[in-house]
């Protein structure tokens, strides 16, 4: 009787384990240890998140959202609060990323960026806007080229 319960516990375990191996929430928040590959937008943030660390920003929050929306990179630097909003294409001529954020996606940032402000009690901490675009020469290995639109709006 004890061995049949043992053994019934063991394969329930088994059967839970293999079915949330795949969709685990820890490997979810962490793309890079999955073996599907990254999208442009992916890709993008890491090469960005990496150029303002370089440039002596402290991360604060990536990828924040909320009911409006979005927001990229929450950075400080400073003293300053920096809202830094990623674009990232692969090369194409005749076109820049920075092209893709119109007055409408800029009213939209700073409206989560007030929002920002408001829910982690930084309403004093003085703010700056920027734009970093992530330019790929194409779909293989190599490194992308990183363009930091500081005070962009």
């Amino acid at each position: 009787m004890r061995w049949n319960a043992l053994s019934a516990w063991r394969s329930l375990r088994l059967k839970l384990r293999l079915s949330t191996k795949a969709a685990s929430p820890s490997k979810a928040r962490l793309p890079w240890l999955t073996r599907k590959p990254l999208k442009l937008g992916e890709r993008g943030e890491l090469a960005a998140r990496r150029h303002l660390r370089r440039k002596g920003h402290r991360i604060l929050h990536t990828n924040f959202r909320c009911m409006l929306g979005e927001l990229d990179i929450v950075s400080e630097r400073g003293g300053r609060i920096v809202f830094t909003e990623v674009k990232a294409l692969i090369e194409s001529a005749g076109h820049r990323p920075a092209d893709n954020v119109h007055p409408r996606k800029v009213a939209k940032i700073q409206q989560l960026a007030q929002f920002y402000l408001r829910q982690n009690r930084l309403e004093g901490k003085p703010v700056q806007f920027d734009v970093v675009e992530v330019v790929f020469a194409g779909e293989g290995k190599a490194r992308p080229r990183i363009n930091h639109i500081e005070r962009a709006f």
